[in-house]
């Protein structure tokens, strides 16, 4: 298990260097200097390092054909033998292997273009080198050090050409799935993007069976589940046929919770210990070919240019990771080697579904908190943010967007606007409905954008609870939801609203957040909550007058008036 020790960026080798001998007799001669001692770096320090450093050559394009990877380089002036690397996703590229692929450069200099097959054999199968990192390297010794930053694809060139598709409206459901009801709640609400959440151990086989669908993936035969394929079909299907976005939230059990002994081995994070879900274990090489098989397996079905079986616009890389001690367990690691685990899963997501659908996004998913955390175990959106553009630039950028739950300070409060623990500088500790303002800021600042234009944000986890079923509970809950939609249909930004819950639910640890009761309410079960009806009015013409009960709990006169005028700061 690693060091949760965070290690400063800064760290570089550490020598013990010899202090001159001051001893009395002037006449014995000096001992010799010890020769200096260099300590082996952390892995996180290599990483580090590597992430913030500077190198003599560079990766400066690469792209993925059908058959072929084409790199463009720049060796700059460095001299002596270099080679092309392949390093693969689930390689180290602060570690590299001499069992790597390398390509001698053979004394060209300068910009070069090479060519490789895009599938290298591997076994009875192959590696589509469409996940793999390219990296210019020396010898140095018997071990190979970088010579520059690695990169990624830049372009794949997809399947089939799928229209870009984006909601009509903002107005959306979290957890969606044909199997809850009603479903006239999508027609009646106006519904234009919902979220699907898919465990991805609960599809994926790795044998034979009764009721198991074959396909394949890097020349291994995998198996679906075809009951659970079956469910994902209709959901898709009901989705689809009202032109509605999916954006479909993966997640990984543990090991203890996955009932199959071969895949519970291979598939989830080894050093995941608690919490609810997994890191996928990106850093294995059958962990990681049994997870991106499980991506291509939706991505392949639920991409396809006829639309057979519905739709998946894009991808939610697992569950509110800043929690990742209890959403997507990797173990005690530091935010720097989290976020290597991330964005490996990040990517692995992103190239599975650019190969069906160029319009496809990833997004990393975010809590309410910001820069600061009420948990020991947590980590910083503000920093993860930050790493996640780090490893961006260093190499090479990708089409990810943010998925973040703004809920209320307090999740059993509605009145969002009473919130106390935020403020409009990039370093308030909470993002919440009071200073959503903050996050459309952060998406537009240049250091921050993808292809000069800034990322997409989905809001796609939050509501407002009604503490009971009291009037006053109800007014609240109706009138923290006009709050909210008065500020983000201002923010461009922000493209969907996903809200949640659609319905009370029991186990959300006795929350009321949802647009009707309790199913099993003793007095109206499923009963429509007031804030149904605000929801419902929202983008219509009626919306002003179904928002106007809100105005004197508020305290305003004008909608205007929620909405932040002023600059958003750096902070202190």
């Amino acid at each position: 298990m690693m060091n949760p020790r965070v290690v400063p960026y800064a760290l570089g080798l550490l020598f013990i260097m010899a202090i001159p001998y001051s001893g009395a007799a002037a006449e014995s001669p000096a001992p010799p200097a010890p020769t200096p001692v260099a300590y082996e770096l952390t892995p996180e320090a290599r990483l580090a390092d590597y992430l913030r450093g500077r190198f003599p050559c560079g990766i400066l394009r690469v792209e993925a054909t059908d058959d072929q990877i084409i790199v463009e380089l720049d060796t700059g002036r460095e001299k002596g033998e270099l080679f092309l690397c392949e390093v693969p996703i689930f390689e180290s590229v602060t570690e590299l292997k001499p069992s790597l692929e390398l390509v001698p450069l053979n004394g060209r200099r300068g910009r070069v273009r090479l060519e490789a097959p895009r599938r290298r054999p591997v076994g009875q199968g192959f590696h589509d080198r469409l996940f793999s990192r390219w990296v210019i390297a020396r010898k140095s010794g018997a071990s190979l050090e970088a010579a520059s930053h690695a990169r990624y694809p830049d372009a794949v060139k997809p399947r089939a050409d799928l229209p870009e598709e984006r909601p009509i409206s903002k107005k959306g459901l979290g957890g969606f799935s044909a199997g809850r009801s009603p479903l006239s709640d999508l027609d009646d609400l106006g519904i234009h993007s919902v979220t699907v959440n898919i465990v991805l151990d609960g599809l994926l086989r790795l044998s034979p069976g009764d009721g198991r669908l074959p396909f394949q993936f890097e020349g291994r035969t995998y198996f679906a589940d075809q009951g659970q394929v079956a469910g994902l079909d209709k959901t898709m299907l009901e989705a689809a046929r009202r032109h509605v976005i999916v954006s479909a939230i993966i997640l990984v059990n543990r090991a203890a919770g996955i009932a199959d002994h071969a895949l519970a081995k291979a598939l989830p994070h080894p050093d995941a210990i608690e919490g609810h879900f997994a890191m996928p274990n990106v850093n294995d090489p059958e962990g990681w070919q049994d997870y991106a098989a499980g991506l291509d397996f939706l991505a392949s079905r639920y991409g396809r240019a006829d639309g057979r079986y519905g739709r998946i616009h894009h991808w939610i890389m697992h569950n509110e990771v800043d929690a990742g001690w209890e959403w997507t367990n990797a173990g005690h690691k530091s935010v720097l080697l989290f976020m290597d685990l991330y964005q490996k899963s990040m990517r692995t997501a992103y190239y599975v579904a650019r190969q069906y659908d160029a319009h496809a996004k990833v997004f990393i998913s975010l809590t309410h908190f910001w820069n600061w955390t009420p948990d020991k175990h947590f980590y910083l959106p503000k920093e993860m943010l930050d790493l996640l553009l780090d490893f961006s630039r260093a190499e090479g950028d990708f089409d990810w967007a943010i998925a973040q739950h703004p809920y209320p300070q307090s999740l059993a409060k509605p009145r969002v606007w009473e919130d106390e623990q935020v403020d409009f500088t990039f370093n308030t500790p909470l993002i919440t409905f009071k200073n959503i303002e903050v996050l459309d800021a952060w998406v537009r600042q240049p250091r921050a954008f993808y292809h000069g234009r800034p990322r997409v944000i989905h809001l796609t986890e939050q509501g407002l609870n009604s503490p009971d079923y009291s009037e006053r509970s109800l007014q609240d809950q109706a009138a923290g939801m006009a709050y909210a939609w008065k500020k983000i249909e201002r923010l461009n930004s922000i493209e969907a609203f996903d809200y949640h819950n659609w319905v009370d639910n029991r186990g959300e640890g006795g929350l009321r957040i949802g647009l009707r009761r309790f199913p099993d309410d003793r007095d109206d079960p499923l009963g429509k909550k007031p804030i149904w009806q605000v929801y419902q009015k929202l983008e219509t013409p009626e919306e002003d007058q179904a928002c106007e009960f809100a105005m004197p709990i508020l305290n305003i006169h004008d909608w205007r008036q929620v909405c932040h005028r002023g600059r958003v700061g750096p902070g202190p």
